[in-house]
């Protein structure tokens, strides 16, 4: 079955590397959503004089991001102008809708299913998903995750900060979706949360 499933959660707390592993096990797709934001921030910087009315965004059925027909590398995105640029945007009303239709739009440009994660996934973008997940840990934890994934660009009170930003803005904020699984792994390794999700699974 090609499963629509969403994981939400704050950042540093393992939804990239689990999304990962759902979908080599269930031979579906993942995308990261966070890596939208992070794409616009990136050709916000570079053309300071561009508005977010004259982005054309488009994801295509490789997962490939081009934001008018330019595209940056992964290594671009986690800079740390970056890093606060994207929490920035982030809040903005036409920013999260351009980011929800194109998210909105491309489990149909794919033969299989898809696994998305993010911060408004299951609550905003995708609230029929077929699962909705909420991953949470302790923060000190997430620190130590993020501190390598951003090549030590992202403290923890950069977290502490993006979290604020995150659960108290007017859009989208960030919250547990109505229905969803919710999973505390602070104590948990990764295979264990991929085999609790399987089994929720199962009886879909």
């Amino acid at each position: 079955m090609d499963y629509l499933v969403t994981i939400d959660g704050p950042s540093g707390v393992g939804k990239t590397t689990l999304g990962s592993l759902l979908a080599k096990e269930l031979n579906s797709n993942f995308f990261s959503s966070g890596k939208v934001y992070r794409n616009i921030a990136k050709y916000l910087n570079s053309n300071p004089s561009s508005d977010i009315s004259d982005i054309s965004l488009d994801i295509n059925d490789e997962l490939e991001i081009t934001l008018n027909s330019i595209s940056y590398q992964d290594i671009e995105l986690y800079e740390k102008d970056v890093n606060s640029k994207s929490s920035e945007i982030a809040k903005l009303k036409e920013v999260r809708k351009l980011v929800s239709k194109s998210l909105q739009n491309l489990p149909k440009k794919l033969s299989s299913g898809l696994i998305v994660e993010g911060r408004d996934m299951g609550s905003v973008v995708f609230p029929n998903a077929d699962l909705k997940i909420y991953l949470d840990a302790d923060i000190d934890i997430r620190a130590q995750r993020r501190l390598k994934q951003s090549n030590d660009s992202e403290t923890k009170e950069d977290l502490l900060q993006r979290d604020e930003n995150d659960i108290n803005r007017l859009e989208s904020p960030l919250m547990i979706p109505e229905n969803a699984l919710y999973i505390d792994n602070s104590n948990m390794k990764m295979d264990e949360v991929v085999k609790l999700v399987i089994r929720s699974l199962e009886p879909l």
